[in-house]
């Protein structure tokens, strides 16, 4: 895909080339009709200014027996030179004598000279101008189609995607990504704003997850610094104990058993307690794997095998899947262990149920388990998801699983949720994307 939808058989119907094509024709037309009229312009200019090359002057003298003259000179057509000349005459002698006495007609054709020589300075400089203009015209037409062409294309085209391109560049590079990019074109521009789009969104969800593992790591880090105080200061104050009544020799052999096994037994504590850490470390490294699994199967197998350790510490279980879909994507690993840790830690409060409840909307797998024990203590639910804490081995436990559950979770696209039933007891829900 291509961010917003774009196909690429719209693209190339409606992409920057066809757009260029469309300014391209465009202009030319524009400069050729403007360079045709221009041409046309001063072509007829031209003939206006030259006389016609058909065009004659038809001279007409006459002188009577006084010796009076008189020269008529009209232009006319060389055609109509021989029809008009006898009616001209006549029209000077009213009497219509053509070859009166005393009468002498003489009459001349010459013919217009048509050249530019013979035109007067004004009219030179007007035929030399539109010689000038049928040249100069249509090149300056052309130049500025080119340059209008180029000039719209860019602003319709070019420079909105790439002042937002430029913007968000910058953004990036001073490590924002609350922005959005929003250019919708269905062009080659339009699908590299979307993709860039598509680009910010994936790193903001990458700087996230990364945040918040470094906020959860820096959360169980702060959890194990003081957690671990207490085991520490019961061997300081056992070593100190020891050290002290033995120089003296007042202490029991019964009494120096007793210390060492309370220190080894919180020894052992601090060595389950460690190896949950790494083990932790190690699932920030996991990646989930999804696949299409067989649900309805999954489950079932999942409630036989989680049944078989509940019964053994006489505890019900009420399994309910509630999920329409036959294959759903998932971690199936992930999810069995996610499972594995909730519910043997249910089975360690419990009383006398345990319930666990499947759905899934619009590729969201929520699973519910819940007991009828005790419930978290309020300092767990007020912790802000610092599960990791130190008390009986039991709650010891307890933290370091929905730790890894927390992780689990993250690494499948979900969370996890802590609370407490209205009548008692606790309830766990996680989300999975699947």
């Amino acid at each position: 895909g291509l961010g917003g939808g774009l196909s690429m058989e719209t693209i190339k119907l409606r992409g920057l080339r066809g757009a260029f094509i469309r300014y391209v024709i465009t202009a030319f037309v524009l400069a050729a009709t403007l360079s045709g009229l221009t041409i046309w312009g001063c072509v007829a200019l031209q003939k206006a200014l030259l006389p016609d090359s058909n065009l004659v002057y038809l001279t007409i003298q006459r002188s009577d027996a006084q010796g009076n003259e008189t020269t008529t000179t009209v232009p006319m057509p060389l055609d109509d030179v021989l029809k008009e000349i006898p009616s001209m005459i006549s029209m000077e002698d009213p009497e219509g004598d053509l070859l009166s006495d005393g009468q002498n007609v003489k009459y001349s054709v010459t013919k217009i000279e048509n050249s530019f020589t013979a035109l007067s300075p004004k009219r030179r400089l007007l035929y030399q101008a539109s010689q000038i203009g049928m040249v100069a015209l249509p090149v300056f037409f052309s130049l500025a189609g080119i340059l209008l062409c180029g000039l719209l294309f860019y602003r319709k085209k070019l420079k909105t995607p790439i002042s937002l391109l430029s913007s968000a560049t910058e953004q990036i590079a001073e490590q924002n990504l609350d922005f959005q990019i929003s250019y919708p074109s269905a062009d080659e521009m339009g699908a590299l704003c979307a993709s860039f789009e598509q680009m910010r969104q994936t790193l903001k969800e990458n700087n996230q997850k990364l945040w918040d593992m470094l906020e959860e790591r820096r959360r169980l880090q702060g959890s194990v610094a003081h957690d671990l105080r207490n085991p520490i200061a019961i061997i300081q104050g056992y070593a100190q104990y020891l050290q002290l009544n033995l120089s003296g020799g007042g202490i029991s052999k019964e009494k120096i058993s007793f210390v060492v096994a309370n220190i080894l037994q919180t020894s052992h504590r601090l060595e389950r307690y460690t190896d949950s850490l790494r083990t932790i470390s190690r699932l920030e490294e996991l990646e989930a794997q999804l696949q299409p699994v067989d649900f309805p199967s999954l489950s079932a197998d999942m409630r036989e095998d989680f049944t078989l350790l509940t019964e053994g510490r006489k505890i019900g279980l009420d399994w309910k899947n509630a999920v329409a879909e036959k294959e759903l994507n998932l971690d199936a690993k992930i999810l069995y262990r996610i499972l594995e840790n909730l519910i043997g830690n249910a089975v360690r409060f419990a009383n006398q149920r345990i319930a666990v409840q499947i759905s899934c909307h619009q590729g969201l797998l929520t699973i519910t388990v819940s007991d009828d024990g005790p419930g978290f203590p309020q300092r767990v639910l007020n912790s802000k998801d610092s599960y990791a804490y130190m008390g009986s081995e039991d709650e010891n436990h307890l933290g370091m699983g929905l730790s890894i559950c927390r992780v689990l979770c993250r690494k499948h696209g979900g969370k996890l949720i802590l609370s407490n039933a209205e009548h008692g007891g606790a309830v766990v829900k996680f989300t999975l994307l699947s």
